[in-house]
């Protein structure tokens, strides 16, 4: 003999779904200003950093390698960037919740890729901030003449500093 058992439809959907929200603005705005705050702890500790160990005031890209390296090495400069990471993660799920139904994805999900985004937005940044910096300190040598004209004025100039050279060393 069968029996029916009344059986709430979407019991174990409704455990790991989420409600919806019914201010998005206020969570946008809460988790854009978390994952700021876990940006600015980051950039102004190493900022901090960078300006104790300057030379005369002025801030190198060898010197930003070297403090970047020295403090992800100590406990100090591990807890506050894993501390900042933690604090943009929390931003993002914050952000993330008015879009995102279920609670996996919110909570596993969200966290992991802004992890992800955290440290490739820092890694872009020390490219960005290295070659800005080489630029400034001339260490490439761009030269933006090109095509035939750019050659020629080159090859020009190459033979009238060779003649001048001639003419300097010659014996009278």
């Amino acid at each position: 003999m069968e029996t029916d058992i009344p059986v709430k439809a979407g019991t174990a959907d409704d455990r790991r779904t989420l409600a919806p929200v019914r201010h998005r603005g206020w969570w946008t705005a809460g988790g854009l200003a978390l994952q700021a705050a876990g940006l600015v702890g980051v950039t102004a500790f190493l900022w901090e950093k960078i300006r104790h160990t300057g030379a005369g005031g002025h801030i190198t890209a060898a010197m930003l390698k070297l403090v970047w390296h020295n403090q992800v090495h100590t406990r100090t400069g591990l807890a506050v960037v894993i501390a900042c990471a933690a604090v943009y993660a929390a931003g993002s799920v914050v952000l993330a919740r008015p879009y995102v139904k279920r609670r996996v994805t919110l909570f596993a999900a969200v966290p992991a890729a802004a992890i992800i985004g955290f440290v490739v937005l820092g890694i872009l940044v020390a490219i960005v901030w290295l070659v800005i910096a080489s630029i400034w300190e001339g260490l490439f040598d761009f030269d933006f003449d090109s095509g035939r004209r750019g050659r020629r004025r080159a090859r020009r100039r190459a033979k009238k500093q060779a003649k001048q050279l001639v003419k300097d060393f010659s014996v009278d």
